[in-house]
């Protein structure tokens, strides 16, 4: 039997949290029928376990078949609502009314697609990566880039699609970014995101310097391949941009710089993004 609405996760050692997620998502006020539908691509740590807990629907593939376009096309192929929501693994619905407010907008034809804030969580056990908290994490210019030709970015960490757009569209091959790739598609098609008030996730993040380094080379990889290339001339002005040695005199003077990873976040973000644009050849895993 068809459903509403289907939500969505791409897992892989979810880890704890995941109860809480798939908690949440059963506990939404709503009057639509909902399906949870995963794909899971090699978890070892109990992950398809806990989403059997909550009755998902649960596809597996292999760790090395895993592509971010690829595997969210596969798991729309899985689900079956007339709406299908993408939340990440990691983000809590942050109350009952999350889902009702984040589908409302696909009701009618005008959006195609709607999308919903993250902020952050104070259950999560570790604080809020700085850069993260200030809205300072996308300083550098390829982001700036993508968002003066396509608008406001579409997060699948929190959206919903209506599946008769995806159906026409959708994600392809993709190693990351594939929610970026699907608002080039979207808006070249002449459709339109909406971004609803009420509809946020809990979902904050911390960074050693290992993972902040993986995440930003792999997103200027990833930006270049959808035609927003880093060049030389962006690393210089990124790296010598005022407001965000500001924000860093401030954030030090309030203790917030507590990590290796925050501290030199102004210099690695630029260097690892521009290495990944200039010189990367594939996406770290």
């Amino acid at each position: 039997m068809d459903a509403d609405v289907s939500v969505t996760l791409l897992t892989h050692n979810a880890g704890p949290l995941l109860d809480r997620v798939l908690t949440a998502v059963r506990g939404q006020s709503t009057a639509r029928s909902v399906e949870i539908v995963a794909v899971d691509s090699g978890s070892t740590d109990g992950t398809r376990a806990v989403l059997a807990q909550h009755e998902a629907r649960v596809v597996a593939i292999p760790s090395r078949e895993f592509d971010f376009g690829l595997t969210r096309d596969r798991v729309f192929e899985e689900s079956r609502g007339r709406v299908v929501v993408c939340i990440s693994q990691d983000a809590v619905p942050a109350h009952e009314r999350w889902l009702e407010n984040l589908v409302a907008p696909l009701d009618g034809p005008k959006f195609a697609a709607s999308c919903g804030r993250s902020i952050p969580d104070s259950d999560r056990g570790f604080d809020q990566f700085p850069w993260e908290r200030n809205g300072l994490f996308y300083f550098t210019r390829e982001m700036r880039a993508f968002a003066a030709k396509h608008g406001r970015g579409l997060s699948n960490a929190n959206s919903a699609i209506r599946r008769d757009v995806w159906e026409q569209l959708r994600f392809g091959a993709q190693p990351i970014g594939e929610d970026f790739k699907f608002q080039i598609a979207l808006q070249a098609a002449g459709h339109t995101v909406a971004f609803p008030d009420g509809a946020e996730v809990l979902h904050h993040h911390t960074y050693s310097m290992r993972a902040l380094f993986k995440r930003c080379r792999n997103e200027g990889l990833g930006l270049r391949t959808l035609g927003c290339p880093y060049r030389a001339i962006d690393l210089v002005r990124d790296l010598a941009n005022v407001a965000v040695w500001r924000a860093w005199a401030r954030e030090l003077a309030r203790g917030g710089l507590r990590t290796p990873a925050a501290l030199a976040f102004p210099l690695a973000r630029p260097c690892a993004v521009y290495a990944g644009s200039r010189f990367a050849g594939r996406f770290l895993p």
